[in-house]
This record gives structure tokens, sequence and C-alpha cells, in this order.
């Protein structure tokens, strides 16, 4: 496990945390509640959601010591002031409709809270999850293990990010194939656990659904959903079709380019490492980076990022302005990987940001975003491209959290929209990191950006290597919430005959996916990272290829292309495959 980027009494997570509960706590305590104290109760609420989801997503870098396990219970001191702000909310009457729709979300919010506590199946869920992580963690114990007998050690890194250097790195074949094989079957010998405890949710969880009178698991899901069940299944069906094709074809080039014959896409990273000749991958100044996000921002949206001093060395805080109104704050958390033993000159902070946080008199959205950044040999603040991609996905969820026009309370951090449109924003981001003008943002010579190019196509090639299991797991966690009987095993051998999966996907592969945060709070709703991919890239297209051009026409198709993202009230139309499949892979080889 990485080690963890905070220190106790500098932990940013748990001080913002802090913040909010203070101000929650506050209001609560009132004798009476305006309407502006209503719809501040329920961005409070949205806030501490976001920053669990930022804090649990980005668990691997911070470490297992900060986990913020149920954050949105802790803004209220427990079940009497629950009860406190209960009636106070009841005895309120807001005169805005916006605001009285609030006060009935904040009323539905904390009544849910009060019948969690009482539901001990709750708990047993919770219990039973926590036992599949540590059988997925044994799982990585065991691997480790295997690589430390190698000869590979892991140094605090994931021992899948070890074996994917290993596997890159070595060329004979019959040398990488006994690699393979034996990484592979370490996982094999030790998923039991794991789908064991997966299995046990699932039944527990259909007993509930029977229990509330629901037609399935997956249809209560669905209550919080813009679709139905017959077109959810559509749209998972077209995209597991073409995802097999795609990693079929992937598969048949891998096994040209390297000559593996079994497990051909766990020889990816020897392919991948082919294609680029070996070369090193470059990195790009975090500065240069950070500005072309700011650039993005207020070119698309018309939002001016202006940095203010963080609380700590290692932080950037930006506000966020439209037409002269503070809409939003942002903190980019620096973090180095991997961490020096003297870290002297990562304590420097921005000298020309002035500390004015003070001056906000309102509540704001607020949310995070991880940097993780290396230095160079000059000694400056550089970023993979890997890095870059992961920051403009986790800045599309901040301008979400931005740019809602209603915030509503969530005890999951994943309520925003409906569910399946929670990616659309960060994947459409995201895909800015492919843009001809981040090149030239970053003033990059020709070698460089010829550099940029092959960064872009390895990590294509990457989403396609792994893109085929992404939709098993979507798949997978639709077939079985929906179904009354059978577990994990009986629906994916029903997906590996109807879909012809062949040697391409395996269950044990896949199981550990199935404890993401999404799929804890919605089971069945998985398919939202498939939908969000496919959103992200049609909405992209017209931007492909597009210099600076007029700032009224970007933002009018900004607004005609962007609305489902913003508006949790429009409607959800099925996003068309054939532009994420083009921009992945088009005739055989990702290009742009």
């Amino acid at each position: 496990m990485t080690a963890g980027l905070f220190t106790d009494d500098i932990d940013p997570a748990r001080a913002a945390l802090a913040r909010t509960a203070a101000r929650f706590g506050q209001l609560a305590a009132q004798s009476r509640l305006e309407d502006a104290d209503v719809e501040e109760l329920a961005l409070l609420s949205a806030n501490a959601a976001h920053l669990l989801t930022y804090t649990e997503g980005n668990q691997r870098h911070f470490g297992p010591a900060h986990a913020l396990r149920s954050s949105r219970q802790r803004l209220l001191a427990g079940p009497e002031a629950d009860a406190a702000l209960l009636v106070l909310l009841e005895g309120s009457v807001c005169k805005e409709d916006t605001a009285e729709r609030t006060r009935r979300d904040l009323l539905h919010w904390l009544r849910g809270r009060a019948r969690v506590r009482e539901e001990t199946a709750t708990a047993e869920v919770a219990a039973m999850y926590r036992q599949a992580r540590d059988a997925l963690q044994h799982i990585d114990h065991a691997q480790a293990a295997l690589l430390q007998r190698l000869g590979l050690r892991t140094h605090g890194a994931a021992p899948a990010t070890v074996f994917y250097r290993a596997v890159s790195t070595t060329t004979k074949l019959s040398t990488r194939d006994k690699l393979v094989r034996a990484w592979e079957a370490q996982r094999a010998r030790h998923a039991g656990p794991v789908l064991e405890q997966l299995d046990a949710v699932v039944r527990l969880r259909r007993e509930q659904a029977r229990a509330e009178g629901a037609s399935s698991v997956l249809g209560r899901t669905l209550d919080r959903s813009g679709l139905d069940e017959a077109r959810a299944s559509a749209f998972i069906d077209a995209y597991v079709e073409r995802a097999v094709d795609s990693t079929g074809r992937l598969a048949t080039r891998i096994r040209a380019t390297t000559g593996a014959t079994d497990h051909p896409l766990a020889h990816f990273g020897a392919y991948a490492r082919t294609l680029t000749g070996g070369a090193a991958l470059p990195s790009f100044p975090l500065d240069g980076c950070l500005d072309y996000l700011a650039a993005i921002t207020r070119d698309v949206f018309g939002i001016t990022l202006t940095p203010y001093a963080g609380d700590r060395p290692d932080e950037r805080v930006v506000l966020a302005t439209a037409d002269g109104q503070a809409i939003g704050v942002a903190s980019f958390d620096l973090m180095e990987t991997p961490r020096r033993t003297t870290r002297g000159r990562s304590g420097a902070a921005r000298g020309d940001a002035p500390d004015r946080r003070a001056e906000l008199s309102a509540t704001l959205p607020e949310a995070r975003v991880l940097c993780r950044y290396q230095y160079d040999a000059r000694g400056g603040r550089t970023v993979s491209f890997e890095s870059l991609h992961s920051m403009l996905h986790e800045f599309g969820h901040v301008m979400n959290h931005w740019l809602l026009r209603r915030h509503t309370p969530s005890e999951t951090g994943l309520d925003y929209l409906p569910l399946e449109r929670i990616e659309d924003l960060s994947t459409w981001f995201e895909k800015w990191a492919y843009h001809p003008r981040l090149a030239e943002h970053l003033a990059l010579s020709a070698d460089d950006a010829a550099a940029l190019r092959i960064c872009a196509r390895i990590k294509r090639l990457e989403f396609l290597n792994a893109n085929l299991d992404r939709a098993v797991v979507a798949a997978l966690d639709f077939d079985v919430h929906r179904q009354h009987s059978g577990g994990l095993a009986t629906s994916f051998r029903r997906l590996g005959t109807r879909f012809r999966l062949g040697d391409l996907c395996r269950l044990e592969t896949v199981a550990g996916y199935l404890l993401s945060p999404l799929c804890r709070a919605y089971p069945g709703a998985n398919f939202a990272y498939l939908w969000g991919a496919a959103f992200g890239a049609q909405a992209f297209e017209p931007w492909l290829g597009t210099g600076r051009g007029d700032c009224a026409a970007r933002r009018a198709r900004a607004d005609r292309s962007l609305r489902p993202c913003l508006d949790p009230d429009a409607p959800s139309r099925t996003p068309e495959l054939d532009p994420l499949f083009l921009f992945y892979d088009a005739d055989g080889e990702p290009c742009l």
C-alpha cells in the first residue's frame, strides 16, 4: 500500500470535514430555518459527500489510515441531533419552491438515516463487504509474495503495478509466460472467499428487496435512474458486444506482436513497450498542466479560477467565479510519487496566491483534486500523462459539484444526477488530455509533442485492454441483481455463453471491481461507467481539432452538449457507441 500523504495534524480531508460539520451544527441549532439556511444545509451535506467520494476513490494513494468512513454521519453528533434537525425542518415552510423542494429532500434524507440505524441488515452488508475486502487484500499479499520469490520487491507499490512492469520489461516469451501463468494461478487460488462474501451480500440484498416489496434489487436501484430495466439492458448488451469484438482484435494484435498464446491480454505491457520502442514516457510541468485545466474551464464554461493560499504547502486552492459571482472552491492536493525521504523542496508554497478565503461570507460548493507529481532533474514539479488524465477526470466531478442547479443531501456522494449520468462530465473533461491544444498550451518542442502523442496512444490502448473487463463487471452487476436466485458464478456463465467471452475475461479477475463505492451503494448500477464513457466520447466529438475560436459559439456548444451533466431533470438520452470505439480504436490502432 502506498504510504499516506498526510500526517494526522495536517490531514486536509479531516480538516475540511470538521469545518463542514461545525457549520452544519450551527445551522441545526437554530430555532428557525430560512430558505437560505435550508439550501446551505443541503450544500454542506453535498460537500461532505463529495469529500468522502474523493477520499475513498484515492484510498490506494492516501493509505488506509486516512479513510473517512460514514462522513455524513459525522455532520451531526448522533441520532439525537438528527431528530432535533428533523423537528426543525418539519416545523419550517420555505417561501421559494426550490428551497421547499430541498427541505423535503432533507426530511427524506434524515428519515432514511433513522431507518438505516434500525436495520440490522445494513450492518451485516457492511461487515460482509469488509470481509470481501480483506479477502481481496489476501490476494494482493499472495501475489506480492510470489513476486518476492521471483526477486521482484514491491517497495510499497501495488503488486499489480510491479507485475505490469515485470511483464513490460521481460523480453523472453517463455519467461514471461511462466510469470503470467503463476500470477493468474495465485489469483484463481485465492478468489473463492471474495466470491463467497459477495454472493452472501447478493442474497441479503434480495431479502431486503422482497421485504420492501421491490420487484428486485435492481428494480430498487433503478428508482434512482432515468432508465427502465429494458433500456438499460439494451445499452449494456450493445456495449458488451462491441467490447468483445474490440478486445478480440486487440488480443490478436498482442499475439502477433509478442508471440503470446495463453492469456494474451496479460502480455499487454510487453505489447505496449514494443510499440513505443522501449522509450521512456515523458512528464509535463505541473504548473503548465494546471494552467491548461484553468484555460479549458475559462474558455468552455466562462469560469475563472483565481489562486488562493492553501492551508498547507502541498495544496493549491482556487476560487471559481462566473460573471463576477463566486460559484465554488477547489483544493488541489499535491502528492509526490514516489515520495522521497527528504521533502525539502515539496514544502514550497506558491507565493502569488493571497490568503483571502476568510472574505467569503457564503458557503460554497467545495471539492478536491489529487495531483500526483515528481521532480525533474532541474527540481521542477512534473506530472505524468496518466496523472494529468486523472486530474482532468476528477476536475470534471468538481465542475459537476459547482454547476448543479440544485444540491441535494446524500449518503453516498453519488446522488447528484440520475445514476447513469454521474460519470458523464468527468469522462468528457478527461478527453482534453488528448486534444492537440495541450501541446500548444505547454509550448512543447516537436520532439516533446511527438512523445505526448505516444503517451496518448498508450493510454488509449490501456483503455482498450481494460474495456471488456469494465463491460463484464457492469453486465455481471446488472444481471445478478435482476435475478431472484443464483450467484455471481451463475450470472458469469450466462454472460460467457451469451457473449462468447472465451478466455478474454475471467470471473476471478473482475470480481474485485464489485467492491467499488457505486456497486456497494447502488447494486446493479455499475453500467454508469459504460454510459459515461460513451457520453464523454460523443459529447467531445465537436471539440476535436478545434482551437480557441469564438467564445460565444463554444459556450453555446457546451450548453447544448453538456446540459445532461448539469441538470438532474433533463432526460437521459442513450449515447451512441460509435464515437467511443472510434476514439479509442479506429482501423486496428488508436487514433485522434
